[in-house]
C-alpha cells in the first residue's frame, strides 16, 4: 500500500540540506507513474532548459568521442559526475528552487560531497572491470583473442553467427550481472547528493532499495521498451524520407545527439523520481499530470 510521505521527518529547529534516506518497498505499479511523473513534474516544466543542457551534455559524451576516440574513455570516467550534476538540476526543478543551467552537468563539481563522487565513480569503474573480466574468464582469454572484429564489421553473417554460438553460454551471466551492476548503481548518486551518505554505503543500499522494488523496475522497463518500440518506428519512417541525407557519418551523429538529447532528461527526472518513491516515500499524484 503506498503512503505518502511517511518516511519523511521534518526539524524545524535544525534544517538539513539533505533528506534522510530508508528504503521501502513500493507497489509494481508505481514503475509505470515514474516516467509519468518525470515528464509531468521535471521535463515538462522546463523542456528548453533541459534540451540545452542536455544537448551540450550529449555534445559532449557523444559527438566529441566520435571525432576523438580517445576520449571516449576519459568521458566514461567522468560521465557519473555529469550525471549528478543533472540530477541536482532535477532536484530545483522538482523543489521548484531554480531553472536548469546550460551547463547543468557541471554542477556537481562544487558540490560538498564531490569527494563522495568521485569515490562512487572509482568504484562503479572496478565494480564493470571486476564483471568484465569474470565474463572473460567464463569465455576464454583464446575464444576472445580469436576473434575477428573486421569480418564481423565486413557483415560475415555466417562468421558472425559462429562467434555467437561460442559467446552465447555467457549472455546469461552477463545480463545478470549487468541487473546487478545497475541496482547498485542507480540511486547511488541521488544517495549521496540529497541523502548525504557515503558511497560504499550508498551503492549498497541502491542495490537494496532496487532489488526490494526489482517488479516496480521491471514494469517501467517493460513500459520503456513499448515506448522505445513505437518511438523507433515512427523514427525510421521519419528518417526514410531522408535516407541520402543520413548516409552521411557525420550527419547520423548529430541525429544521435538531438535524440539524446531529448531522451537523457527523461531518464534523469525516471532517476530521481524513484529515488523520491522508495527512499523517501514521496509517492504523490503529480500537479501537472500530462
Amino acid at each position: 500500500m503506498d503512503n505518502n510521505n511517511e518516511f519523511i521527518h521534518e526539524d524545524e529547529q535544525k534544517p538539513s540540506d539533505f533528506e534522510p534516506a530508508q528504503s521501502q518497498t513500493i507497489s509494481p505499479i508505481r514503475g509505470f507513474f515514474w516516467l509519468e511523473r518525470s515528464l509531468s513534474d521535471i521535463y515538462a516544466p522546463n523542456f528548453k532548459g533541459w534540451f540545452v543542457a542536455a544537448l551540450i551534455y550529449s555534445l559532449l559524451t557523444n559527438f566529441i568521442p566520435a571525432l576523438l576516440p580517445a576520449s571516449s574513455f576519459i568521458m566514461a570516467i567522468v560521465n557519473p559526475l555529469l550525471i549528478a550534476g543533472l540530477l541536482l538540476g532535477a532536484d530545483a526543478v522538482y523543489k521548484k528552487q531554480g531553472s536548469v543551467k546550460p551547463l547543468q552537468m557541471f554542477e556537481a563539481f562544487k558540490h560538498k560531497n564531490i569527494g563522495q563522487l568521485v569515490l562512487y565513480t572509482i568504484a562503479a569503474i572496478l565494480m564493470v572491470f571486476i564483471a568484465t573480466m569474470i565474463l572473460m574468464s567464463y569465455i576464454g582469454l583464446e575464444v576472445i583473442n580469436g576473434i575477428d572484429m573486421a569480418r564481423i564489421e565486413a557483415g560475415d553473417e555466417q562468421y558472425g553467427m559462429s562467434v555467437l554460438k561460442k559467446v552465447a553460454p555467457a549472455i546469461p551471466w552477463a545480463a545478470l550481472l549487468a541487473i546487478l551492476i545497475s541496482l547498485a548503481t542507480w540511486f547511488a548518486v541521488s544517495l549521496i547528493l540529497f541523502s548525504n551518505q557515503k558511497a560504499l554505503p550508498a551503492i549498497g543500499n541502491s542495490f537494496v532499495g532496487g532489488l526490494k522494488n526489482f517488479f516496480a523496475v521491471l514494469v517501467f522497463v517493460v513500459v520503456l521498451i513499448v515506448c522505445l518500440v513505437v518511438i523507433v518506428l515512427i523514427t525510421s519512417l521519419i528518417l526514410s524520407m531522408f535516407a541520402a541525407l543520413i548516409a552521411n557519418p557525420y550527419i547520423q551523429v548529430l541525429i544521435n545527439v538531438v535524440i539524446n538529447a531529448l531522451a537523457v532528461p527523461v531518464f534523469i527526472g525516471v532517476t530521481y523520481i524513484a529515488y523520491r518513491e522508495i527512499f523517501l516515500g514521496d509517492i504523490t499524484k503529480s500537479e501537472n499530470s500530462l
